[in-house]
């Protein structure tokens, strides 16, 4: 088990949070949800239900997602090559609006890792442009929330700079099947045209058990998953120009239920460098999210 303790005495002990696995395993919620054995016949509501259950939790408590991944370079015709790894984990805060609609505040903390060793490293010579790259962790809270809900999933910050980018937007965009009694959804993640540039491309898909899903008596359910982005660029790993080629990440995740199940390096590093924070919900930030600066100097945002 894994001890420690926070400089601002904010985090107490992964022990406390390891109970969530149980406790909150046999959390009750109400019993109108039911989910047929046929996710074709599950109506909205069913949908945006089991996709929370999915993604987090159907009751308010906090999930813990473990990341790791490679992330490629290539040029074409050339076939893409491994430049890095990464590890990383996204804390969630959920909170329950009803069984259809949920809020979550996400943190993600991730560092990159040799190809080889899969060991933490602040730097490489990137082998596509031949230049060395120090390299800066991807550190973000997002304090504005993301909503799940028959609308799908999707960003408050996005709602602020583009009122109508969701009108369209329906839980029924998510692609969900069954096999062998374990339910897929597959998502394609949307994001305002004025912020893209191509080639670029975001699919995962996150798997759990219908059983899960259909006991009332579990509100934290078991779920992993695994998706691809395109980008590019990338200049946090020296991928600044498109002229010298794309980027393509491949990145697996896995819900988990305390943080001895992440990486003992990957968690000494983010309590030594994040430790006042590492455990704190974003909600009551008052630093606004990446995002959100990035939105208010395209003038999209006041």
């Amino acid at each position: 088990m894994y001890h420690f303790l926070s400089r601002r005495n904010l985090i107490l002990s992964s022990l406390s949070f390891g109970l969530m696995g149980s406790k909150a395993v046999l959390s009750k919620v109400p019993e109108e949800i039911y989910l047929d054995d046929n996710p074709q016949n599950w109506t909205r509501t069913d949908k945006a239900y089991a996709r929370a259950k999915q993604l987090g939790r159907v009751d308010d408590g906090k999930v813990i997602w473990r990341t790791k991944g490679i992330i490629y370079g290539f040029k074409a015709p050339e076939s893409p090559i491994p430049l890095v790894r990464f590890k990383g984990c996204e804390q969630q805060w959920v909170k329950k609006i009803s069984n259809s609609k949920f809020i979550k505040y996400n943190s993600l903390l991730t560092y990159y890792s040799d190809y080889e060793s899969d060991k933490i490293i602040d730097g490489f010579n990137n082998p596509i442009t031949k230049k060395d790259v120090e390299f800066i962790p991807n550190w973000s809270r997002v304090p504005e929330g993301q909503m799940i809900s028959e609308r799908g999933v999707t960003l408050n910050i996005f709602e602020q700079a583009f009122p109508d980018f969701y009108s369209d937007s329906s839980i029924d965009d998510l692609n969900i099947s069954l096999v062998e009694g374990t339910v897929s959804f597959h998502a394609k993640m949307k994001w305002p045209i004025q912020l893209i540039k191509n080639p670029y491309n975001q699919d995962n898909t996150h798997f759990a058990q219908l059983k899960d899903l259909q006991d009332t008596s579990m509100s934290w359910v078991p779920s992993h998953g695994a998706g691809q982005i395109m980008m590019p660029s990338m200049s946090s790993i020296g991928m600044d120009d498109p002229e010298f080629g794309q980027v393509i990440w491949h990145v697996e995740y896995f819900k988990i239920k305390s943080w001895d199940e992440l990486p003992k390096d990957y968690l000494d590093k983010a309590l030594d460098e994040h430790g006042d924070e590492f455990d704190v919900s974003p909600e009551n930030d008052t630093t606004p999210s990446k995002l959100s600066k990035r939105l208010k100097s395209l003038g999209y945002l006041k």
